[in-house]
């Protein structure tokens, strides 16, 4: 299992990857859980690893049925979190220095 924790001063949201494979990845958060293909989530690395280098941008992270359920947008020195996760929609706010941790878990891809 690997964990990736998303957090500001006030709390942490944490999901786990439960299980991989080349076709997709099943990750959870509490009690839910979501399948996404594995260039989805790529292509989420490379976004995230993009924009947190720029300090500008959006990484998207879409589930099987290209429902977004991580969003993670930079720009005028604040980071945005969205996620949809199952039935509940979340968002806070952090910096860039948070996400440092972050972006070293979810992987850095060139």
């Amino acid at each position: 299992m690997h964990h990736i924790e998303i957090g500001n001063d006030e709390g942490t949201l944490e999901f786990v990857i439960v299980e991989a494979s080349r076709d997709t990845l099943r990750l959870v958060h509490g009690a839910v859980s979501e399948t996404v293909q594995t260039g989805a989530y790529v292509q989420f690395a490379q976004d995230l690893t993009r924009a947190f280098h720029a300090l500008q941008g959006v990484a998207r992270l879409k589930n099987e049925a290209v429902e977004g359920i991580l969003t993670i947008t930079f720009g005028r020195g604040r980071v945005e979190v969205e996620t949809a996760w199952g039935q509940v929609t979340n968002r806070f706010g952090t910096d860039q220095s948070y996400l440092t941790k972050t972006v070293g878990q979810i992987g850095i891809v060139e």
